[in-house]
C-alpha cells in the first residue's frame, strides 16, 4: 500500500493492483480490473461501448443525421456530452464499431442500415448505459473481417443487448444464407435457434444455463436487457462474422440492440468474466 500526497494533489490511498492518474487539485483512480481484457488474456477480437482495455481510444465512427459528416468517439465522449454536442438536436448513427483488441472493425457503409446511438440530441441507453439499437431497416447489422472459423476451436463469446422487441439474430455472415448463431423470433414454434453452421456447446443467459427449445422461447427470454454466453463452434461458410447480418437471405433478422462483444480463444474463467461484465453494466 502507498500514499500519495502534496498540497496542490489530493491524497489517495490504493493497492497495487490499482491505477492512478492525478491533476493539480483533483485526482481520478482506476482499478485494474475495471478494463476487462487486461484482467483476461485470449480474446481474438471484443467490440463495446465501453473502454475494456487500458489502451482503447475511439470505441465508435458516427454519423450524424444533420449533414452526413462522421468522427471518432471515445467512450468517455460517448457519456460526457461530446457527442451530442456534435450531433445537435438531430440523430447520431454508428458507421463503425471498433475492435479492441486489432482491427476487426464492425462496419456498416449503407446508411439506412447502420444502428442509432442518439436521437433528437440524446445518447440512448439500454440499462443506463449507452447502446446502438437497430436502424429502421430490418435487416440492419454490421460486418467484420474476423474470420470466426480460423483454428476450428470451441471459443468463449460474451454478447450484451437487448432484442429490443424485434426478431433478431445474433450473429451471420455477410454472404451465408444459413450462417448465423443465434435467432430469435415472437411466437414461433420453431426450433433450429441456434444449430445451422454454429454448433452451441453450452449457452448461459445472466449467469444461468438456457435450454430454449424454440424461437420464441428465446424470443421472449431475450426481451431485456441480458448478457449471454456462449461457447461456441462456428463453421461460417462465408467465414466473415457479422453482427445481426445475413445479407443474402436476411428474413427481417437485424442486430440486437449492442452494448458489447467480446470473443474469447479459450472457455476458461467464464463465470469471472461474467462477474466483471455484469458488474460494469449491472443486469442481474
Amino acid at each position: 500500500m502507498i500514499k500519495l500526497g502534496t498540497s496542490d494533489i489530493s491524497k489517495v490511498y490504493f493497492g497495487a493492483d490499482e491505477i492512478t492518474k492525478a491533476y493539480l487539485g483533483s485526482t481520478e483512480v482506476y482499478s485494474s480490473a475495471s478494463f476487462f481484457l487486461d484482467t483476461y488474456s485470449g480474446a481474438l477480437a471484443a467490440w463495446s461501448l465501453q473502454s475494456i482495455k487500458a489502451t482503447t481510444t475511439n470505441v465508435i465512427k458516427a454519423r450524424r443525421s444533420s449533414d452526413d459528416a462522421e468522427l471518432d468517439f471515445t467512450a468517455a465522449e460517448i457519456t460526457d456530452g461530446t457527442l451530442t454536442t456534435w450531433t445537435g438536436s438531430g440523430d447520431g448513427f454508428v458507421t463503425t464499431i471498433y475492435d479492441q483488441i486489432g482491427s476487426n472493425n464492425y462496419t456498416q457503409t449503407t446508411s439506412g442500415r447502420q444502428g442509432q446511438i442518439v436521437s433528437s440530441g440524446s445518447v440512448i441507453t439500454l440499462g443506463g448505459k449507452p447502446c446502438i439499437v437497430r436502424s429502421s431497416d430490418n435487416n440492419g447489422g454490421y460486418i467484420s473481417t474476423y474470420a470466426p472459423n480460423d483454428g476450428a476451436t470451441v471459443k468463449g463469446v460474451f454478447f450484451v443487448g437487448d432484442n429490443n422487441s424485434k426478431d433478431s439474430t445474433i450473429s451471420g455472415s455477410v454472404s451465408g444464407g444459413n450462417d448465423y448463431g443465434g435467432i430469435v423470433q415472437s411466437g414461433s414454434s420453431g426450433g433450429t435457434i441456434d444449430t445451422f453452421n454454429a454448433a452451441i456447446t453450452k449457452s448461459e443467459l445472466n449467469g444461468l444455463t438456457t435450454t430454449y427449445i424454440n424461437r420464441g422461447e428465446a424470443y421472449t427470454a431475450t426481451d431485456l436487457h441480458f448478457l449471454l454466453y456462449r461457447e461456441i463452434e462456428f463453421s461460417f461458410s462465408n467465414n466473415a462474422l457479422g453482427l445481426g447480418y445475413r445479407s443474402s437471405n436476411p428474413s427481417n433478422l437485424g442486430m440486437f440492440t449492442f452494448q458489447e462483444q467480446v470473443i474469447f480463444g479459450n472457455t476458461s474463467d467464464a463465470t469471472a468474466k461474467q462477474n466483471n461484465i455484469n458488474g460494469r453494466y449491472t443486469i442481474y
